[in-house]
């Protein structure tokens, strides 16, 4: 009796140790993949939710600069004053969701060759369309930042850089 509960043990032991390690881990914060995982892990609920509060674009500049370098973040707090005038700006969807209406399913956040290029994809379900953006990242004296996140015929930086 007591070999069988000593091997049921160990055989519970030996599934829950590899089923731990064979689960991908989430990447350290600060890290060029962490700032961006970081953005998905904290305003997914953008996707899911209708209506479900200040998304990302509407936070407060202290939280704004947890995410986005001072160039990024000055520059979207720009085009967050001019929209306060009751018209669109230079910003008129949602960049990490590539969309004015966030959905998706099947979101991944991956290194690139590059150290400061980190790709995301994920689907719109839909339509099934796959998404891809590019988020270029730099390291300051804070940590990893976001200093411009593209898409197939956009850049974040270009959009907010123009003129009115």
């Amino acid at each position: 009796m007591i070999l069988r509960l000593f091997s049921l043990l160990l055989l519970t032991t030996a599934l829950f140790v590899t089923s731990a390690e064979a689960r991908p881990r989430p990447p350290k914060v600060n890290s060029p993949e962490g700032i961006v995982f970081k953005v998905y892990r904290d305003f997914a609920w953008e996707a899911v939710m209708a209506g479900g509060g200040y998304g990302l674009m509407q936070q407060p500049p202290e939280v704004l600069k947890q995410y986005f370098d001072n160039k990024l973040t000055s520059l979207i707090l720009r085009d967050r004053k001019c929209s306060e005038k009751g018209e669109v700006c230079r910003l008129d969807f949602v960049p990490i969701w590539d969309s004015q209406d966030p959905v998706a399913v099947d979101l991944t956040v991956e290194k690139t060759k590059k150290n400061n290029v980190i790709k995301v994809q994920f689907r719109y379900p839909s339509s099934n369309e796959k998404i891809e953006l590019s988020y270029r990242v730099t390291n300051t004296a804070k940590g990893w930042r976001i200093s411009d996140i593209s898409g197939k015929d956009w850049s974040l930086l270009k959009i907010l850089s123009s003129a009115e």
